[in-house]
């Protein structure tokens, strides 16, 4: 096994299993049973995350005529459940932080089976090369050993011992995520010579999916009447996504360094979009729910 292949076909993995751990001491059964009396925006915003965001990718690439690698790597990253930190910038909105919380461990489990879906017709529709391809099964399988196996380890150690799990969320996740933007940044270095030209391609791209699905997830959330709290933790849910699982597809599953560069893009430019999110929300500015 060469050193390329063992940072990303096991170092990496072991990362992302590290974070997903994080994830889980996050969230406790009272927290899911909080959420579940009040369904509506928890569904609104699983559903809006699940299928808008990849909806945009597609539109977006289709419409601007992206290469193939562009249009599948931006379509793997929106495949991807939210980022951990979206309930800190919900908090920081003054938004429903667990309804935040429970969303994006909702996104984790049911990205098993979405994002292989997703990305398998991504590769269908856009021409990425003959040799970009992900096996549904073996996807979903290791996507479930790595993101839910884990989360749902961690939801068990915060129940059984709270102040351990509160430990481990502060120092392993912080130093899993270093460990991966290391690999990623590698990985990037690897390609150091369609890097400027992918960025290039991607940034305008993939800043018109971050705002569309933040946008629209915001407005059906107007639409539908949620209460402002709900509303801002549904359309910051939809804006930030987990850059963890990208890496750990494009690069341990496919192996397809190419279809990093877009997520890099993405994962770039996702955080200006929720800053405006977050700056309109503190300011007061996001429209109010009919009455």
């Amino acid at each position: 096994m060469t050193v390329e292949s063992a940072v990303t076909q096991v170092l990496l993995p072991a990362a992302v299993v590290a974070v997903m751990f994080a994830v889980g001491t996050t969230l406790t059964l009272d927290d899911l049973r909080q959420v579940v009396r009040r369904p509506r925006a928890f569904l609104l915003g699983l559903l809006a995350h699940t299928l808008l965001l990849p909806a945009a990718a597609f539109g977006v690439a289709a419409a601007m005529d992206l290469p193939g690698p562009t249009a599948a790597g931006l379509v793997l990253i929106a495949s991807c459940p939210a980022n951990v930190s979206s309930a800190v910038l919900t908090h920081l909105a003054r938004g429903d932080t667990m309804l935040s919380v429970c969303m994006t461990a909702a996104a984790t489990l049911t990205s098993v089976v979405s994002l292989p879906l997703f990305v398998t017709a991504a590769l269908a529709v856009f021409d990425a090369g003959p040799a970009t391809r992900l096996p549904i099964l073996p996807a979903a399988t290791g996507l479930f050993l790595v993101g839910t196996v884990p989360a749902l380890a961690g939801m068990r150690l915060r129940r059984v011992r709270p102040a351990t799990a509160r430990a481990i969320e502060a120092r392993m996740g912080g130093f899993a995520l270093a460990f991966i933007v290391v690999v990623v940044a590698a990985a990037v270095w690897s390609q150091r010579a369609n890097v400027l030209p992918a960025l290039l391609r991607a940034g305008a791209p993939a800043l018109l999916i971050s705002a569309l699905s933040v946008a629209g997830a915001w407005g059906a959330s107007f639409l539908v009447g949620l209460p402002r709290e709900q509303r801002i933790a549904v359309g910051l849910e939809c804006g930030l996504q987990n850059f963890a699982l990208a890496a750990f597809v494009a690069l341990t599953l496919m192996r397809a360094p190419a279809l990093l560069l877009p997520a890099v893009a993405y994962g770039i430019v996702m955080w200006l979009s929720a800053a405006v999110a977050v700056l309109l929300a503190r300011r007061g500015l996001a429209p109010r729910a009919p009455r």
